[in-house]
């Protein structure tokens, strides 16, 4: 589902009204992993080493190889919700959002934390419109990102029913360019087996 909050957008189709496109709406589609590298090379200059998110002091856990294999697992298994970064010594494509770093995406007065609000407003919304249900949001949990065309953001936020007292996780992904908003997806968080007594015990 998409939700263009766009002013200045353009509903034209310059290809001609014969033109079909076969290929996935690239915005559904997981953006493949990627590690990123630093400018420096070594000598023969045929390699480039990871950029380092952490102390170059602090010893390794397992290879950058290895590092790669298990976020894609992640981002896989979790449609790029679930990123475990504490995991992770290399800066991958994949990042967590700084709710408290003030203007990660935006200029004053506005906040970062105050955009993530205001994006899983808007796709709670869009959901109760499609579900004919009347959750409010609560408050932000964490939120993803990766730049594609603008930045695509992986938002986990709490929801609940006046006449419920628990209130439900959900996940929405959302890419925002701009002045435009588009939602593609806000679901309820898919409950692991298990993942309900586990809270309970926690509690």
């Amino acid at each position: 589902m998409s939700d263009s909050m766009g002013d200045d957008s353009d509903e034209s189709d310059s290809m001609g009204d014969d033109y079909v496109c076969d290929l996935p709406d690239w915005r559904t589609t997981l953006e493949p992993v990627h590690m990123k590298y630093t400018d420096e090379d070594d000598v023969d200059g045929t390699r480039y080493y990871p950029c380092i998110r952490r102390h170059e002091d602090e010893e390794p856990k397992i290879s950058p190889e290895d590092e790669c294999l298990l976020m894609e697992k992640q981002v896989e298994e979790s449609k790029g919700f679930d990123i475990d970064f504490a995991k992770f010594r290399c800066v991958f494509n994949y990042k967590p959002v700084d709710l408290d770093l003030e203007n990660q995406f935006v200029l004053e007065p506005e906040t970062t934390r105050g955009l993530i609000d205001k994006l899983s407003r808007k796709s709670l919304k869009r959901f109760n419109e499609t579900n004919s249900t009347k959750y409010e949001f609560v408050k932000v949990i964490k939120a993803n990102y990766h730049f594609s065309a603008g930045i695509m953001f992986y938002i986990t936020f709490q929801g609940k029913l006046l006449s419920d007292d628990d209130s439900k996780l959900f996940q929405a992904k959302i890419r925002s360019c701009g002045r435009s908003t588009d939602i593609i997806s806000c679901e309820l968080k898919p409950e692991k087996k298990g993942e309900d007594k586990a809270l309970q015990i926690g509690a």
